[in-house]
């Protein structure tokens, strides 16, 4: 069975874990728009062919000329035409979008023009091209020759061959809206000048008519399908894909205070300033704001209204002192269904995609189950989402797609997974936005069970991506939703990337280890903040060896890091855990072989919690864990907790060259008597062994402890070792294709 599939995608199950079994309502009050039927695929076989002198050249040969730079002319050919009973009223008014706003204020810094991309061809606005008449709404429309799209068009279905392109004209604002599947085997190509906008728009999507799954193209299942070896080029304006605030924002306020200037942005430009209030406020992880650009000038940019929310700068400590990210979610190539009507990507090429400051919006349709839920505007249907439809969707392409440089790129409104490397290798995502997306936002296919271990993707990249707001309603059913899934592979890499605003419930988190699907990932300078459950959520028996550093979670709901789940080694080192509500760390696991270590940690509870550090449930007897040279602080009991249920095993941990703010430990009188608890205080030498109350040693009342010094420890003492972060304040640049 491949990994998209699933014998019954609705099957409502009491644990809602997958993309395919979570939930969201679709808006009951607005009603879909009437779709026009896709053709079928029986009418496609009644194609007349087009272009047949351009057809002489091989399919490879045009592959390589249709999207590099100046090539050889072909000429127009005449005689073509649109599918047999294709509506021949012309190109239709399916609105283009709109030019870009006139600047208002200091002149924003200028985009630079599109990378040289092949304008030859027949335009479609030739009626010559089409034997007569442009093709219409209703057109079932296939190329086989270079076709340069010079006006806004509609059409029912659209198929460019292997021997075929499509190119929008860079210098005009372009809107291609079909109502069926366009199918791209040779090329496409969306690559505007500097103040143009090139969409291609899904408009009349009826989600009820998915079926999913698969790697063939459904006719249902409408969106954009790149097959064979189909070229797609999105390649839009560079710009800043988000910049931290440098100060703090007040409701009210119109203008933002950016750490640095931000390249290409634009008058009109949409833009989502984060939440990052602390987890005591009602709204911690949801207050965000959306606004709009006037002006900008330098780093200052001026809105065309108030803020509603304040976003305070935090003050973690550890280097780390960080403002709201103000998130850039216009692009001037757009791939979009409708609100009502949700389109996908699905990329099964084995010809490397070029994916550049494009954006995806409305896309990841959802099923309706036989479930309802009671919101807050009453009961409405449970929905799933659709297996193998996705936002951008590459699907089991093994080594095809290595190399492939994904940049720049938004995907929002999303009713599911937003960025899928499904068993595809090789990729880097690099400075790319999730918002508002149901579903794990960064992901590709699980097992279908907890025996069955995950396919892999390996060497895949995530560097300086932001997972903003991910959610499912009904929330409760969001178990273990999370903003970056960290699965099955070698090679991965996060860095620099930012999860905020990840709702659901027990085991949420911006960042998560899952279980059966282990993954050797490189892990650096990643923050979490203001998601409600967890920064970092593990629940993995590891069989390697995995390291955590530099890493930042604040004003979270849950703990900073929840780690589980039976035995595993990790090491986590010179990270920040400042004001979460549950806490710095919540340790399940014990160590499989080495052990786990938390080094060089700064865990500051603000206030928010009653212990920096608290131990749970061990499920099986395993080695030590360790944390050492680290500055518990800002909790209101002590600084660590022994939790350890008597259901399970006792616990075994060794507290080494630490710093309390104050009671240092805490044993439950509920839990299970520890096999190994262990302390040496900073710039001490003396080991104490930790026990219940009624075992012997000196008592120590603040602990609920007893506690005695150990003969001989083979550790030497060792001085603190406070992290000292440099969080980056923007993300990483970006540039279009070519350059």
């Amino acid at each position: 069975m491949a990994m998209d599939e699933d014998p019954d995608p609705a099957r409502p199950t009491g644990r809602v874990r997958g993309a395919h079994r979570r939930a969201k309502h679709r808006r009951a009050d607005i009603p879909p728009e009437p779709p026009l039927t896709p053709l079928s695929r029986r009418t496609l076989l009644r194609w007349l062919a087009v272009g047949t002198a351009f057809a002489a050249v091989s399919g490879e040969e045009v592959l390589r000329r249709s999207l590099s730079g100046p090539t050889e002319p072909v000429a127009a050919v005449a005689g073509s035409s649109t599918a047999v009973g294709a509506d021949r009223t012309g190109a239709g008014g399916h609105g283009g979008a709109s030019p870009e706003a006139a600047p208002v204020g200091a002149a924003p810094e200028q985009p630079d023009p599109a990378p040289t991309v092949d304008q030859s061809g027949r335009r479609w606005s030739d009626p010559a091209g089409w034997g007569g008449a442009v093709p219409g709404p209703r057109s079932t429309v296939r190329i086989t020759d270079r076709v340069l799209l010079d006006t806004d068009a509609a059409v029912g279905t659209l198929l460019v061959e292997p021997t075929g392109a499509l190119t929008f004209a860079a210098d005009r604002t372009l809107t291609l809206a079909a109502t069926g599947n366009v199918e791209i085997r040779g090329a496409l190509a969306l690559a505007p000048d500097g103040t143009h906008t090139h969409t291609l728009r899904f408009p009349a999507v009826d989600e009820g008519r998915f079926q999913g799954d698969g790697m063939k193209v459904v006719d249902t299942d409408v969106g954009l399908w790149v097959t064979g070896a189909g070229h797609l080029r999105l390649d839009g304006a560079a710009k800043t894909a988000w910049v931290r605030a440098d100060r703090e924002l007040k409701a009210g306020g119109t203008e933002l205070a950016l750490s640095a200037p931000p390249a290409g942005w634009l008058p009109g430009d949409e833009l989502a300033v984060t939440p990052t209030g602390p987890p005591d406020q009602e709204g911690f992880a949801a207050h965000y704001d959306l606004v709009t650009v006037r002006s900008v000038s330098g780093a200052t940019v001026t809105l065309e209204s108030p803020l509603k929310h304040a976003h305070p700068l935090v003050a973690a400590g550890g280097g780390v002192t960080v403002g709201a990210e103000v998130l850039n979610l216009t692009r001037t190539v757009r791939v979009e269904g409708t609100a009502e009507g949700r389109a996908h990507v699905h990329l099964t090429s084995s010809r490397r995609a070029d994916v550049r400051h494009a954006a995806l919006r409305w896309v990841g349709p959802r099923a309706d189950t036989k479930e309802t839920w009671r919101g807050q505007d009453g009961t409405a249907p449970v929905t799933a989402a659709v297996l193998g439809r996705y936002g951008l969707h590459f699907h089991q392409l093994g080594d095809a797609t290595r190399g492939t440089v994904v940049e720049g790129v938004v995907v929002r409104d999303a009713g599911s997974h937003a960025y899928v490397p499904h068993a595809s290798h090789g990729i880097t995502f690099r400075s790319c936005i999730s918002h508002e997306t149901w579903e794990d936002a960064y992901w590709w296919d699980g097992p279908p069970d907890t025996r069955t271990p995950q396919r892999p993707s390996d060497d895949i990249v995530y560097e300086s991506c932001v997972a903003s707001r991910t959610l499912l309603e009904p929330n409760p059913r969001a178990y273990r939703l999370t903003g970056f899934n960290l699965g099955a592979g070698t090679g991965g890499k996060a860095v620099d990337c930012v999860a905020v605003g990840v709702q659901g419930a027990t085991g949420a988190s911006g960042f998560e280890w899952p279980e059966n699907s282990e993954g050797v990932w490189t892990f650096e300078r990643c923050l979490a903040h203001n998601n409600l459950q967890d920064g970092i959520f593990v629940w993995l028996n590891a069989r390697q060896h995995h390291a955590v550093t530099e890493f930042a979670a604040y004003h979270n709901g849950g703990w900073g890091i929840e780690h589980g789940a039976y035995l595993n080694d990790f090491d986590y080192t010179a990270s920040v855990l400042y004001g979460n509500a549950g806490g710095g760390v919540a340790l399940h696991s014990l160590g499989r072989d080495k052990g786990t270590v938390f080094d060089g940690l700064l865990v500051d509870a603000a206030g928010q919690s009653d212990f920096a550090v608290s131990t749970a449930r061990h499920e099986l007897a395993g080695q030590a864990v360790t944390f050492s040279r680290s500055r518990f602080t800002g909790y209101r009991r002590a600084g660590v907790a022994f939790r350890a249920t008597s259901d399970g095993q006792p616990d075994d941990v060794l507290l080494l060259d630490c710093e309390f703010g104050g009671n240092e430990l805490w044993l439950d009188p509920e839990a299970v008597r520890p096999k190994n608890i262990l302390l040496r205080r900073a710039g001490q030498t003396e080991v104490l062994k930790v026990r219940k109350p009624d075992e012997e040693g000196a008592a120590q009342p603040q602990w609920n402890a007893a506690a005695a010094p150990v003969a001989t420890f083979a550790a030497q003492s060792r001085p603190v070792r406070l992290p000292a972060l440099k969080l980056k304040d923007a993300a990483s640049p970006t540039s279009r294709v070519g350059r």
